[in-house]
């Protein structure tokens, strides 16, 4: 299995695993709320439930963006993932003056609870069995750097957040009559959603947009060109990123007395060579002789 494979497959599980935990979540949540009749279940309920539709519109973008490329999109489809953390992100943003209105009106959901355990319990729950999937979602992005996991993961990151301040938030009614803490808790979780769903956003964005990868990045990629002993200059470097794949073009300048088969020798190594530091690009080299001046355009 090559690197592009790896990072596909590991995405996709990653997906499956969201889904999974984000199905279980509800159906305990719904079980609880069934019981006790607690508000504040049923607005973690309402969560996962966004959690859950989030999760399975990542995996639908994931699994359409593995289709290989085709006669109508000869560069693939890896930019649905791209596409569905920019949704993510504009959803999250949308969604965190809910949070902030819900903390505002938690007070009065927190008097209604008449099983105090039992709410505890369920959020203890939710928080160990969401934290094994965001260390999961951790680790795919560290392998694979996906936009769509990214945005997941920033969803439950938030879930985790939002039952500890219930759980803080249920001990403190309880136990001190406080119930002014879930406002601060509410407001605090939703500037965290902003910032991070902002930068999913500017990422995204910048993937849609096909953006220039990193200045270094493109430093090294000149600098392993030249490496190369027949090659004189490299010049008009062109990048994108899908998220999934990079793509490189580039020009190269040869001695003009190579024969076309040496040229296209030198050509192959230096691909090679590029797809040894970049595994997960593809790579286009036009080879210009030294000395040639380019036809101007009429």
């Amino acid at each position: 299995m090559n690197c592009l494979s790896q990072h596909r497959h590991l995405v996709f599980q990653a997906t499956w695993a969201a889904i999974g935990v984000a199905f279980v979540l509800v159906a305990t949540k719904t079980f609880a709320w069934w019981i006790s009749g607690s508000l504040t279940i049923q607005a973690s309920l309402l969560d996962s439930l966004s959690d859950f539709f989030s999760s399975l519109m990542n995996f639908l973008a994931v699994r359409y963006s593995r289709k290989p490329a085709n006669d109508e999109y000869r560069f693939g489809h890896g930019k649905a993932e791209a596409l569905a953390g920019f949704v993510q992100s504009i959803f999250i943003i949308i969604s965190t003056s809910w949070i902030v209105f819900h903390a505002y009106q938690h007070h009065s959901m927190l008097h209604h609870i008449e099983h105090h355990s039992l709410a505890i319990g369920v959020m203890f729950f939710s928080t160990i069995l969401t934290l094994g999937l965001v260390l999961f979602q951790f680790y795919t992005i560290k392998r694979t750097n996906s936009i769509a996991i990214k945005a997941d993961f920033l969803h439950y990151q938030a879930d985790i957040l939002s039952n500890i301040a219930a759980i803080l938030a249920i001990v403190a009614l309880s136990w001190f009559g406080i119930v002014w803490i879930d406002i601060v808790f509410g407001v605090g979780i939703s500037l965290f959603l902003l910032v991070g769903s902002w930068k999913i956003l500017k990422q995204s964005s910048s993937i849609l947009m096909d953006k220039e990868l990193e200045s270094s990045v493109r430093q090294n990629i000149l600098k392993n060109i030249l490496s190369h002993p027949k090659v004189i200059e490299a010049h008009d470097l062109r990048t994108r990123s899908t998220g999934q794949q990079d793509f490189i073009q580039v020009h190269i300048t040869l001695d003009p007395m190579l024969s076309l088969e040496q040229a296209h020798v030198i050509s192959d190594e230096v691909e090679i060579t590029l797809k040894k530091f970049y595994p997960r690009s593809e790579v286009l080299i036009h080879l210009d002789p030294l000395g040639y001046t380019p036809i101007q355009e009429i």
